[in-house]
């Protein structure tokens, strides 16, 4: 767990700040952030259908794609934050061995769970085209709101599963660098 090199020494010192894990060592704030990212998943998915992109290149819609774009960025902080606030975002050197079996589990967890919800996606998609009469077809505006989905889900799992799967980290009461 040495770092080898100043990059890795300021990652490590960055990850494991005081003022960081003092932030994100509540299991219940860790949780609600899960909660918060999946609410906003699930939120940007609908904005992503078909009718929305037409009304945007109409020159309707520009509030619905502020509200996309908002998402996406929220999105993408929170991910960051989670990734951080897990050690996800150190390199698998950095790690301990605790943190590198947690993190095995982690992705054993989230490869599993994407495998069951791609074939699910997949079945759900392929089966009433195939065994439909010919003129039921895949609605085309499910496509971008999906894909979404799934990716949302694919990169950001394993973070999402630490974060509400770790117990609250203890807190040295000496450290003068902590919140107040």
């Amino acid at each position: 767990m040495e770092p080898q090199n100043a990059s890795d020494q300021a990652r490590l010192r960055q990850t494991e700040s005081p003022r960081l894990r003092r932030m994100w060592g509540s299991r219940a704030r860790r949780r609600s952030s899960v909660i918060l990212y999946l609410a906003l998943v699930l939120a940007g998915a609908p904005l992503l259908s078909g009718g929305i992109v037409v009304d945007v290149t109409e020159g309707r819609g520009i509030a619905a794609l502020g509200a996309l774009l908002t998402i996406f960025v929220a999105v993408a902080v929170l991910s960051t934050r989670l990734s951080r606030a897990t050690r996800m975002s150190l390199p698998h050197r950095l790690l301990d061995e605790r943190q590198r079996a947690e993190r095995d589990t982690a992705h054993r967890v989230a490869h599993t769970t994407m495998g069951v919800l791609l074939t699910v996606v997949f079945v759900g998609a392929v089966y009433p085209v195939t065994f439909s009469p010919p003129e039921v077809v895949f609605p085309s505006w499910l496509v971008a709101p999906m894909l979404w989905t799934l990716m949302m889900v694919h990169v950001s799992l394993p973070a999402c599963y630490l974060a509400w799967t770790q117990p609250d980290e203890p807190f040295d009461d000496e450290d003068p660098d902590e919140l107040p």
